[in-house]
């Protein structure tokens, strides 16, 4: 990367900057889990099973891990008793697997370590994508980089006054970079792709800069982190290809040219996802569990208005950006990115079961314009005495929802946490139940049976389990008794081997089925039976 090395210069000053303010963020993020070890919910007999935020899908991600321990590159659906061809997706967790296994860690500990070392990675590469923006300006890279850090919306305000929970900055993680790493791992790395990806094109498209892709100006790289990205989260790269085309096309349509060079960097950021592309479309559409947990897998866009509150002041102070990028349309990064901000908004809305999806690095364009607006809009409109000052109480308005949601963790209640006994029961199966037949449980024990032992479940995720609805209520009923006269059916239907009964399941009923099976391990409150 030659080229790029010759325009863009970071100071050791800052990235000791960028270290010490990413370090302060990754501290928060991990304020929680220093709760759950000071908390006492050990000496009350609690286990923390593993994840805090966004748990159900957390527990998936161990699951997929556990995988990676037995050798696995290509995972299995275990929260569902259907078996099927294994598939290649979110390879980044039986990654991760490997690497436990290699290093002796648990995968849950792995998990964290990776969550904050990829986090890190993504707050580099964002403030190295303010760098290529402003090569030679300060000020507007740590404006940038604070923007897209810590920016959220007003859902922490809206949310309890309208009793709508849907808001983006509170329910939306892939959006916002604070969020996503208390999330998962792979949204912080797609993050950090993403930028760089960015970074390479609006070099690309710098009036000057008229180099075909190569291995020495970003070509290479940009190609890789596309076929990663596309592995990691497959869905952000199509509102960007889409931006692609478009800026190919306007600059036919407004120089009446083929623009070859632009064609190029469009064919090495498109062609290396394009394989995975068809591969995907192949496997939810001939393997059949894929193909439910594809239809199942419906995550629905926010109505127009909370998307805007959720996006907040960093939005408001976006807009003279966007309105000024929209007039001139200049062939530069402001094209790019406006075409990049709009083909998004297009995605999320488009008919799809997976709208917002496509909203991943949404905070990267607003932050953007937000950075172009205030240097070329509100700076010029407000005082050299109250830039600063009005800034600095911008921020608490920005970051409380994220408050809000680190807040929303400290919680002992059944998901994150289950009573000791549980845990216990399933470190016993994990090392006497085999690995054929499935567990009946609860859903708040089944989601975490996978990850722990490596087990499937009848029922234990509404995405990842076949036909989620139906056999969650067969579970509700098989536990409350419903069915008490034919008991053993739905046992013999789904090749139970194991049944867990605790205070979960007899919340849901009297569980009168358990009458006719046969206990084989009690540990306090809780007991396994098998058929």
């Amino acid at each position: 990367m030659q080229a790029l090395r010759d325009t863009i210069h970071v100071t050791p000053g800052e990235w000791r900057w960028v270290i010490l303010f990413s370090g302060l963020l990754l501290l928060l993020a991990f304020m929680p889990f220093l709760w759950v070890a000071f908390s006492g919910a050990a000496a009350d007999h609690w286990q923390f099973m593993g994840m805090l935020n966004n748990y159900r899908d957390g527990a998936t991600y161990l699951a997929k891990m556990l995988q990676g321990v037995e050798g696995m590159w290509m995972i299995e659906f275990r929260h569902t008793t259907e078996s099927h061809a294994p598939i290649l997706i979110q390879v980044i967790y039986p990654a991760l697997g490997h690497l436990a296994r290699v290093i002796g860690l648990s995968p849950i500990a792995i998990f964290h370590v990776a969550r904050v070392t990829f986090s890190l990675i993504m707050y580099v590469a964002l403030y190295y994508l303010a760098a290529t923006i402003w090569p030679h300006r300060l000020r507007p890279r740590r404006i940038f980089f604070t923007v897209v850090a810590i920016g959220a919306g007003f859902g922490w305000l809206f949310a309890p006054l309208t009793g709508n929970t849907t808001f983006p900055d509170l329910t939306i993680p892939e959006m916002f970079p604070f969020y996503s790493s208390l999330v998962n791992v792979h949204f912080p790395l797609a993050f950090a792709c993403i930028a760089l990806i960015v970074g390479v094109l609006i070099t690309a498209f710098r009036p000057g800069f008229n180099e075909d892709p190569n291995v020495s100006n970003g070509g290479l790289i940009a190609g890789a982190l596309s076929f990663f990205l596309a592995l990691l989260y497959p869905q952000a790269l199509l509102p960007m290809g889409a931006a692609l085309v478009v800026y190919v096309l306007a600059i036919y349509v407004q120089e009446r040219r083929i623009a070859i060079r632009e064609m190029r960097w469009m064919l090495v950021v498109g062609l290396p996802a394009l394989p995975l592309a068809v591969y995907y479309a192949a496997v939810v559409t001939y393997n059949p569990v894929a193909a439910s947990w594809n239809q199942q897998n419906i995550t629905p866009a926010p109505p127009p208005l909370v998307l805007v509150l959720g996006l907040g002041l960093p939005l408001l102070m976006a807009l003279p950006g966007i309105w000024r990028a929209l007039r001139h349309f200049e062939q530069d990064g402001d094209r790019f990115v406006l075409l990049w901000l709009i083909m998004i908004v297009l995605a999320i809305y488009f008919p799809s079961n997976v709208q917002r999806r496509f909203s991943v690095g949404l905070m990267i364009p607003i932050a953007y314009f937000a950075t172009r607006a205030l240097e070329s809009f509100w700076f010029e409109r407000i005082s050299r005495r109250w830039r600063y000052r009005l800034l600095v109480a911008a921020v608490p308005l920005m970051v409380f929802s994220s408050v809000l949601i680190l807040i929303s963790n400290l919680n002992v209640t059944p998901g994150p946490f289950l009573k000791r006994d549980y845990a216990l029961a399933m470190q016993w199966l994990k090392g006497s139940a085999g690995t054929d037949g499935a567990v009946l449980a609860s859903e708040e024990v089944s989601i975490w049976v996978p990850g722990w032992t490596g087990l499937r479940v009848v029922y234990g995720h509404p995405f990842e389990t076949v036909a989620a609805q139906a056999k969650d209520a067969q579970v509700r009923d098989w536990f409350a008794g419903e069915n008490a006269d034919d008991c053993r059916a739905l046992l013999s239907k789904y090749n139970v081997r194991w049944v867990i009964i605790g205070p979960q399941e007899t919340a849901l009923g009297s569980t009168p089925c358990t009458d006719e099976l046969t206990p084989v391990l009690t540990l306090g409150t809780v007991t396994v039976y098998a058929p």
